[in-house]
């Protein structure tokens, strides 16, 4: 008669150590790093949400569309209209004639909301498509050439209280203190579209001059 007693503690011993590990690997360890996570950094343990006025309205990973451009830094062309319940790109590869069309749209657009701009400024990022779809980082320069643009329209709706030259230092401020780079010494800079249009809002809301409807 075969003697079972060995196999049966070879099953038993592995159950135990499969359990173990399944309990040590899939609950103990993520929730002990969880909680340390959420002790250091709670904004990026989070999600890093963007919250005005006690009120949350995205997050700062991912880029949103914003009613009126005219006011706010442009980020990366999006083939999913910013839309975050997806994610995603223009189907073929990146030198297909349908990247290429998408790409000199982009550009014309870009060149459209900033009249007067060099085409030879424009970063390429600017007018290339993420592969998400909802990239907020932009190239330092890209975040430069914008600066204009938005100065001169942040002085109308100021009513001219405030001179272009001002807010074109006080963007430019946003820009430099909002500067990182994306690997360490060899790395290009970068600007964060929502942080930079959060310091906008923030902006308007401090010189009282924020339709209701712009935070809808």
């Amino acid at each position: 008669m075969v003697n079972l007693k060995p196999y049966l503690k070879i099953v038993k011993n592995s159950s135990v150590l499969a359990i173990t590990m399944l309990l040590l690997l899939g609950v103990i360890i993520p929730s002990v790093t969880a909680l340390i996570s959420e002790h250091i950094d709670p904004s990026s343990s989070n999600g890093s949400p963007i919250e005005i006025n006690g009120k949350i309205y995205g997050s700062y990973l991912l880029a949103q569309a914003f009613n009126n451009s005219s006011l706010f830094f442009q980020a990366r062309p999006s083939t999913i209209g910013y839309n975050q319940t997806e994610s995603g790109s223009c189907t073929g590869t990146a030198d297909s004639q349908q990247a290429l069309n998408f790409t000199l749209n982009a550009l014309r657009e870009f060149e459209s909301k900033n009249p007067g701009i060099n085409l030879s400024s424009v970063p390429f990022e600017m007018v290339a498509y993420s592969a998400s779809g909802l990239d907020p980082n932009i190239p330092i320069q890209g975040a430069y050439i914008q600066i204009p643009r938005i100065a001169s329209n942040l002085s109308l709706l100021f009513n001219k209280s405030v001179s272009v030259i001002t807010l074109e230092k006080e963007l430019l401020n946003f820009v430099n203190s909002s500067e990182q780079q994306n690997f360490p010494i060899f790395g290009t800079y970068y600007a964060n579209t929502m942080e930079l249009n959060v310091d906008i809002i923030n902006l308007m809301i401090k010189n009282g001059v924020v339709p209701k409807s712009l935070l809808d």
